[in-house]
């Protein structure tokens, strides 16, 4: 019976939304009752930031390898994963070790994280081959749960100013370098 309930329950998680906490069942045999309540950690919101480039245009494959790294970033920290082909797609160069080491790091720790930034982006390019994204976002990043997924921490809702190199590799925008400007 409870089986069931539990396959009749799968084909509703499925959807795009995260799964709501299943209502606590009861089965009852012989005067002993029994309760059980299911609750899945919600699933990382997925990207929402808009794109102001045409995605035809240089500025705009930039822009998308640009957003890409950062919701590459958001997915490793939020399920303590290393995906390193999802890393070598997006990060090149000594910034793609740094992310690694942090990565690792993060999971060896325990340090989840859910990554919420509210992007102010400009995309310069420089030559056919390297591009500028200067980026005044806040950063509304907390640690997390690594099991509720709840935050551990206040939203810090601050405003970060980066100077992010990307460069052109095997027909390929690659993040390669991570500055932080003065504010």
């Amino acid at each position: 019976m409870l089986l069931g309930i539990v396959m009749g329950l799968l084909p509703a998680g499925c959807g795009g939304a995260a799964p709501a906490a299943a209502p606590p069942t009861s089965t009852t045999s012989s005067a002993v009752t029994t309760s059980s309540t299911t609750t899945t950690a919600p699933q990382r919101p997925t990207s929402t930031t808009t794109t102001a480039y045409d995605p035809a245009s240089v500025k705009g494959a930039v822009e998308a390898a640009y957003l890409r790294s950062w919701d590459v970033y958001a997915d490793a920290v939020y399920n303590l994963r290393l995906d390193e082909a999802a890393l070598v797609e997006v990060y090149a160069g000594k910034h793609l070790e740094t992310k690694r080491e942090e990565i690792t790091g993060r999971i060896a720790d325990g340090r989840a994280a859910l990554v919420r930034v509210d992007h102010n982006y400009t995309v310069d390019i420089v030559d056919p081959s390297s591009a500028l994204v200067i980026d005044r976002y806040r950063n509304h990043q907390v640690l997390i749960d690594r099991a509720t997924k709840e935050p551990t921490e206040v939203d810090p809702n601050q405003t970060i100013n980066d100077v992010v190199t990307l460069k052109l590799i095997s027909g390929a925008w690659k993040v390669t370098l991570k500055e932080r400007a003065g504010a």
